[in-house]
């Protein structure tokens, strides 16, 4: 059963996605705060979602919930505050602290681009109408210089070889920007540290991943959120988590425009979910999150204070009017870990 299908009344246990989309080191950071607002707020596991959809830091935070780390050790964590008896040994094994990357360089961009792959050629010929330009764009820029493989293996080695239930990890070719969905039945096989190195490989940073020999990178260069992907799993209620957008699409920083762009794009993705039956909540940073997040996605020196402001604005919003109704199913729902 569906939200719409059913004259706005959710059935006993409703079946919840989760949404986390690409953002950086700041997004990771307004992952965490967000989603402890609604543990903290709602009484809601996020752990519990039956599907979470990943793409760049999504993919990380994704990754975290499904072997076991709660919403508070992950804001926690960020916050550098004590972690649950729980949590502390997880982070333990995945080293205790968040990797750090040098500066992204301009000059790295001079270096020769690619030409145009003929598979994004036929792709832009065959499928006018589902074409591109930024996705296309991202395909021609030079390989990033740094090895995020390594850094991403660690959540391997935490969560084993077997392939975390229900977790849904986007990444992009990067002959065509094409998008793939990682633990999707029917996509390529990719071990969890390869899939989220591939979803977080930013084009022109970070170099390409190879999965059965074909390049992948970011997921976030097909769509910042990729919510779209659930549209055919019959859910009740899909929770989008934005860190590249804005609330209404309003910001008045200089990254304004790729704020609205990003806003904009999750309008279309939440319009196919909800023609679908599926009700939707969709959480962007506010006035005060986008200022403590500035416009570097991977500054490290501004996690606590981005942490505190998504906590703040997630959780006026979960308890605003119609928002509160849709979110009703967090608050009734049984936990079922496993």
């Amino acid at each position: 059963m569906n939200y719409e299908r059913t004259g706005g009344k959710f059935p006993p246990m409703a079946r919840i996605g989760l949404v986390l989309g690409a953002g950086g080191i700041v997004g990771q950071a307004f992952h965490a705060g967000a989603l402890a607002a609604l543990e903290h707020d709602l009484g809601w596991d996020p752990r519990t979602a039956d599907v979470i959809v990943g793409s760049s830091a999504g993919s990380v935070t994704g990754t975290l919930l499904r072997i076991g780390v709660s919403a508070s050790d992950l804001a926690a964590w960020a916050v550098e505050a004590p972690l649950s008896v729980e949590g502390a040994p997880l982070m333990e094994q995945l080293g205790g602290e968040a990797p750090e990357f040098p500066e992204f360089s301009p000059r790295d961009l001079l270096r020769p681009w690619r030409l145009p792959a003929p598979s994004l050629i036929v792709r832009a010929v065959r499928r006018p109408w589902a074409f591109r330009p930024g996705s296309a764009t991202m395909t021609l820029l030079p390989e990033g210089r740094i090895d995020i493989g390594e850094r991403a293996e660690v959540l391997q080695a935490v969560s084993g070889d077997k392939w975390p239930n229900g977790l849904w990890i986007c990444a992009a070719r990067r002959r065509d920007g094409g998008r793939v969905v990682f633990g999707r039945k029917g996509s390529p096989e990719a071990r969890v540290g390869q899939a989220v190195a591939a979803s977080c490989a930013i084009p022109g940073y970070f170099a390409p991943v190879k999965i059965g020999g074909v390049s992948y990178f970011d997921g976030g260069v097909y769509s910042p959120t990729n919510a779209d992907v659930l549209r055919d799993e019959h859910l009740d209620l899909v929770v989008v988590l934005s860190p590249m957008s804005s609330a209404r699409g309003r910001s008045k920083g200089p990254d304004a425009p790729l704020r609205w762009m990003a806003h904009r794009k999750l309008q279309r993705e939440v319009g196919r979910l909800r023609a679908k039956g599926t009700a939707v909540v969709r959480i962007e940073p506010g006035p005060r999150t986008m200022e403590a997040m500035g416009v570097n996605a991977m500054a490290a020196d501004r996690t606590d204070r981005v942490v505190q402001a998504a906590f703040l604005e997630a959780g006026r919003l979960a308890a605003s009017g119609a928002v509160a109704d849709r979110l009703r199913p967090l608050v009734t729902r049984k936990s079922r870990l496993g």
